[in-house]
């Protein structure tokens, strides 16, 4: 069956009065709608058709968001039928990606009882009172199309609800509710959708991923962390923290959950604009380059230009545009990870630094800082001091918490026999490891085979983390690895929660 006629099947018919609208199954005997379209229900049933089975069904408003957010739950009533749920999908479509949708439009001239098409061009983000929404173009909206599953012919995955027209009576399109945002209001129905999928999919499909960062609903543990960051960056006086941890323990991942989970860190009212740049990447191994990106990153989020970047030489320009965002009450949140990727430019960074101390403290933008040493070990080696000073706190990601762990294998292998002992053995709980142990695992189902790749695959991972040890810290590995013949270390490895 093909994505389109996977969507219709998860498509009904509400009905309440005179008024008719579009829902969608999300989650066993629950369904999706816009607010507008079942507003006037309240406490009373409403119709529900589903064609699937020729069937009508009543239900009741379990959730309903109003305007700007215009969601709505719904909670069927009595018996719950066996249906099918759309996937859904939180990723943006890309530009004029080909999006669907199956709905049951009905006006004055327009009545389709038994279910409608209709396709649109993404046309990009939109926002209404910091809501996000998606932008349509070249496909007509009419009445009855609220609460329609938005497509995304690429992926074959809902991103959206459709729940404004532009005009009803041409093909200017219309506006949509991204599925980020419906995740972000229903978490207990995302993790519901996202269970269903995943016990959907066939066994021949590897669950586990080692080597990239992970998405924020396979994002495990890190409570303590996540509370640090939460005192720190959703305080009342935000303050900036650094992020410490080994290669591929897990903080790109964490940058990712809060940039896409900011609920987790803040309240709607701090109004935060979290701006996320790898300094990894060549275009902001300058000064220069990292004040574009954040020019660009904050344009993307507000809609415009804080400054143009004509101005970005202008420290008076800058910092009256930041000082402007301040009193329109936003909370600018900068992430800069891959700090190491700077360290031999440290000097050319030096005023920078100092600039964005002085930003910091004026509480015009906060910095969260990934680097897999502590920021002022960075500069020692060049016999440089830190501009940033005392204003950062450190957290410090070690391995993930052994139910977190425990539950990312689980999970995996689906409540089938998930080797925790033998995964631990090679692990020891870190996030990488325990993903790449779980992974050959399930590919060889035996001990000595998954073990002997294992080792194959994590050597050069184990000779990227000796490189990055310091000889007194080498030194005192030797020793407590038991090397003969070496004398008592000086302390070079010290635990400071210890």
């Amino acid at each position: 069956m093909n994505a389109e006629k996977s969507l219709q099947e998860c498509t009904v018919r509400l009905n309440y009065g005179e008024s008719q609208g579009t829902g969608f199954f999300v989650a066993s005997g629950f369904i999706l709608t816009c607010a507008h379209v079942v507003e006037y229900a309240e406490d009373n049933l409403i119709n529900v058709f589903w064609k699937a089975n020729n069937k009508t069904y009543q239900a009741k408003i379990e959730k309903l968001l109003g305007y700007p957010l215009d969601l709505a739950l719904l909670q069927l009533a009595g018996d719950i039928p066996q249906h099918c749920f759309v996937n859904l999908d939180e990723r943006e479509p890309k530009i004029n990606q080909d999006l669907y949708i199956f709905g049951y439009p009905k006006s004055v001239e327009v009545d389709y009882p038994e279910g409608d098409s209709a396709t649109f061009k993404y046309e990009g983000e939109s926002f209404k009172k910091n809501v996000l929404r998606y932008k349509l173009k070249q496909g007509q909206l009419i009445d009855g199309f609220s609460g329609s599953p938005l497509l995304n012919l690429g992926t074959g995955k809902v991103c959206g609800m459709v729940n404004i027209s532009r005009d009803t009576s041409s093909d200017l399109g219309g506006r949509a509710v991204a599925t980020q945002v419906i995740l972000e209001q229903f978490p207990d129905i995302a993790e519901l959708n996202q269970r269903f999928h995943q016990q959907q999919q066939s066994r021949d499909i590897n669950p586990f991923q080692f080597g990239s960062p992970v998405p924020p609903e396979r994002f495990y543990g890190r409570q303590e962390a996540i509370l640090d960051l939460k005192s720190r960056i959703g305080g009342i006086s935000p303050e900036c923290i650094n992020i410490v941890g080994l290669r591929r323990n897990g903080k790109t991942s964490l940058l990712r959950y809060i940039k896409e989970r900011p609920e987790a860190f803040f309240q709607p009212e701090q109004h935060p604009l979290i701006i996320a740049l790898d300094l990894s990447n060549g275009k902001f191994h300058s000064p220069e380059g990292i004040r574009e990106g954040l020019r660009r990153g904050i344009k993307k989020q507000i809609g415009e230009e804080p400054w143009s970047r004509e101005d970005n030489d202008d420290p008076f320009e800058v910092e009256d545009s930041l000082q402007e965002l301040v009193d329109q009450e936003y909370r600018l949140i900068v992430m800069l990870d891959e700090f190491e990727a700077i360290s031999r430019r440290l000097e050319a960074f030096q005023n920078w630094g100092e600039d964005w101390r002085s930003k910091a403290s004026a509480g015009l933008l906060t910095m969260v800082i990934a680097s897999k040493r502590p920021i002022s070990e960075l500069y020692q080696p060049l016999s440089l001091t830190s501009p940033f000073g005392n204003i950062f706190s450190t957290t410090i990601l070690g391995a993930l918490e052994t139910e977190a762990w425990h539950n990312l294998v689980e999970n995996g292998f689906n409540n089938d026999f998930a080797p925790l002992s033998w995964i631990d053995e090679l692990a020891g709980g870190l996030p990488y490891y325990v993903q790449m142990a779980a992974s050959l695992w399930w590919q060889y189902g035996d001990d000595e085979q998954a073990k002997k790749e294992f080792i194959f695959q994590a050597t050069p991972r184990f000779q990227e983390l000796w490189q990055d040890l310091t000889e007194v810290e080498r030194y005192a590995l030797r020793y407590y690895a038991g090397v003969a013949g070496l004398a008592v270390p000086s302390a070079a490895i010290i635990d400071m929660r210890i």
